[in-house]
């Protein structure tokens, strides 16, 4: 291809010209100091938490922050009622129940950051489904209908308020992306400054790498799904969950005691 090595070797004998500012002849790493950042957070465990979700509330998401495992637990069965009661509530009509209103897409109970969540919510009458192969046109059918999703996070960045969804064989996609409705449970325990805290902390565990490898994908999440037009006009929920809520909860005494 004699017209494209052509156009390379100009493109090289003009970067070797001593005038050229870029690329500068020699160059170095940057220092702690000189790295930029999308944004900075500090404080406490507490601090950091409410600084998660008052950035989620810029996001249009909303959170609650709780103490101890057995309150999240209830605060995610009482989001769950208050989301079913709202949409009976907005539908007039003799018979305001619509399939998937009780439907759950859920993580894997391995995988969920509380004990206990997946059974109670059976016990109220929810239909708790763990998304399979949604290649099947059966699965697909199974969950197309649910209002719902909850999950657990990877990490959570108190700077932007954004979260971290590894997607694998116990943690599935479509229960954070295909509901009208995504719950999100956030362990203290994984909320980092910045998204770069988080990444030295798990070079640091040697976790990078095997996080990577064992993630299908991996999707960093800013509140409820938005999209604009090209005048500006903000859509919400047009790819994905249009209402996020987070429900925060200090493990780390648990984690102390057990």
């Amino acid at each position: 291809m004699p017209a494209r090595d052509d156009i390379l070797n100009r493109l090289r004998t003009a970067l070797r010209q001593p005038e050229m500012r870029f690329p500068p002849p020699e160059t170095r790493r940057l220092t702690a100091d000189e790295r930029m950042t999308v944004g900075a957070a500090e404080g406490d465990r507490w601090a950091l938490a409410r600084r998660f979700g008052a950035e989620l509330e810029t996001l249009h998401g909303t959170f609650e922050i709780v103490e101890t495992l057995a309150e999240a637990r209830m605060a995610a069965i009482g989001h769950l009622q208050t989301w079913v009661a709202e949409d009976l509530a907005a539908r007039r009509t003799e018979r305001p129940e619509q399939p998937g209103d009780r439907d759950v897409l859920v993580w894997s109970p391995d995988a969920l950051p509380i004990d206990g969540l997946t059974p109670a919510l059976a016990d109220l009458e929810f239909r708790v489904i763990e998304p399979q192969n949604l290649h099947d046109a059966d699965e697909r059918e199974r969950v197309r209908y649910a209002r719902a999703g909850i999950t657990g996070v990877d990490a959570a960045f108190a700077a932007t308020g954004t979260v971290v969804l590894g997607a694998g064989p116990h943690k599935s996609r479509a229960a954070s992306l295909t509901p009208f409705r995504h719950l999100l449970l956030v362990p203290i325990s994984r909320i980092y400054p910045t998204a770069e805290a988080w990444m030295v902390k798990m070079r640091q565990d040697g976790t990078l790498t095997d996080f990577l490898r064992e993630s299908r994908n991996v999707a960093l999440v800013s509140g409820p799904s938005k999209s604009a037009d090209l005048e500006g006009i903000l859509t919400m929920g047009v790819h994905g969950p249009k209402i996020v809520h987070a429900v925060i909860f200090d493990d780390i005494e648990a984690m102390i005691r057990g």
